[in-house]
């Protein structure tokens, strides 16, 4: 028998919740009902694999014998393909790189303590190497229009969420990969504090600040698998337990020289109406000096950070050239002349920036700014790759170097049919504060999260 589950509300989390403690459906007809949509609403671009099928339906039944309470019983969910799973391969993105996994990530192995059903693994540009989610092969598009990038590099897990195959994805975040995709797909991705949670188990871009995202439709779920990860984590305590309220709130954002659409009025006028709304509901909005967040973001790929990336995968890329995408080598390669001294001038310079970043916070609620200034076709980032990348990154490289945590919400939709998103970021620990302030936003709003099916 097909359990109904054939909306957006069917994978639901708390609608799967509600329904496996009143018994009208089981986890192998969840998993069934995950695999149907997934013949019919997603293909190979966004799947680098997936958990076998006899396996899958093992593991529904194998929760079926168990506390129908665990926090996550039968919640599916699937992950970027650089985090690592016992017995299922891992390619980063890059194939020549694939190699079977003989451990388990620890964030990945608490939803499964949880309840939760793994049930693949999603595509990603190479070696997390780019926000754009065109730099493997094939590559995933925008659910809502498939000229367009689906945003990286956790492109796959973006749009396997949008179009409704799992309740919620794990992806990696080094310069914006959690957030960017989320914008594009029109869905919530929210990238913790680094190292909040552990990035262990895991191929790294930069080790120091890769931190591992939720992506969700809704904010209340991303909230709630977020809690469920933090629960009995000794750095729970860190974080800030008020919460804002929306209506009262004084709200940061890029001041006229800071504020960049890259040309794009659709987007301008999205960011316009965003604004518009939070203060007809009392909301105090100031622009502020952006400068030190640019300078930050910038570090990232022109300086002496990269370095961490070749660390990562810079021998590999050297001796398989013909196996990796030419853009994302030459982004890594750069990192093997990078001098000690290059380090430690940026780390100073970096903590100088943070310092101030995080003072200028302090006198704010939060920082608000679009997640993407624009979006881009397909063919126009493989036509131009490192200045379109880097133009889609503006608002997102900063985010980890700088120690915030930031949740992109849907912003509202351009008159052309595609998302706009839109990012709450506050400093570290600021977490609950930052998810809460997207639950109003979520509520005020009324925007439908992601894409038609």
């Amino acid at each position: 028998m097909r359990v109904s589950l054939t909306s957006y509300q069917g994978l639901d989390l708390f609608h799967l919740r509600e329904g496996y403690s009143v018994g009208r459906f089981v986890p192998r007809q969840v998993a069934e009902e995950v695999l149907r949509r997934i013949s019919e609403r997603s293909s190979r671009a966004e799947w680098i694999c997936l958990v076998p099928e006899a396996e899958l339906l093992a593991r529904a039944d194998h929760l079926a014998t168990l506390d129908a309470n665990l926090p996550l019983y039968g919640i599916p969910f699937a992950i970027k393909d650089n985090i690592h799973v016992e017995g299922l391969p891992l390619t980063a993105g890059c194939p020549d790189y694939r190699t079977l996994s003989t451990t388990t990530s620890p964030v990945v192995q608490r939803l499964l303590d949880l309840g939760a059903m793994l049930i693949g693994k999603n595509t990603m540009d190479e070696f997390a190497t780019g926000v754009v989610g065109v730099r493997s092969d094939p590559h995933p598009v925008s659910p809502f229009n498939p000229d367009f990038i689906p945003g990286g590099s956790s492109s796959g897990s973006g749009v396997v969420v949008s179009t409704g195959c799992v309740t919620f994805s794990l992806g990696s975040d080094t310069g914006g990969s959690g957030r960017l995709p989320a914008a594009m797909c029109n869905i919530v991705g929210f990238k913790p504090t680094p190292h909040l949670l552990s990035n262990e188990g895991m191929v790294y871009a930069n080790k120091s600040i890769d931190c591992i995202p939720v992506f969700a439709r809704t904010a209340v779920e991303a909230e709630c698998v977020f809690r469920q990860l933090m629960e009995n984590n000794r750095a729970a305590g860190l974080l800030a337990i008020s919460i804002p309220d929306l209506k009262r709130i004084r709200i940061a954002i890029p001041d006229a020289e800071g504020l960049n659409f890259f040309g794009d009025a659709r987007a301008e006028a999205c960011f316009k109406d965003v604004l518009k709304t939070l203060e007809a509901q009392g909301a105090r909005i100031e622009p502020v000096d952006f400068s030190v967040f640019l300078e930050a973001g910038a570090m990232l790929f022109d300086g002496a950070f990269v370095s961490e990336r070749y660390d990562s995968v810079g021998s590999f890329i050297k001796q398989h050239p013909d196996s990796v995408n030419e853009v994302v080598a030459g982004c890594i390669l750069k990192g093997e002349t990078v001098t000690s001294h290059d380090i430690w001038t940026d780390v100073a310079r970096l903590n100088h920036l943070k310092t101030a970043a995080h003072q200028l916070l302090a006198s704010f609620d939060c920082l608000l700014m679009p997640t993407a200034g624009t979006l881009y076709r397909c063919d126009e980032v493989k036509a131009d790759p490192l200045e379109l990348n880097r133009n889609m990154a503006y608002y997102t490289n900063f985010g980890n170097l700088l120690e915030l945590s930031v949740v992109s919400v849907p912003g509202g939709m351009r008159d052309d049919g595609l998302p706009f998103g839109v990012s709450f970021a506050g400093p570290r620990y600021s977490d609950y504060q930052m998810l809460a302030l997207a639950k109003q936003w979520e509520q005020i709003s009324g925007i439908q999260p992601g894409a038609p099916v």
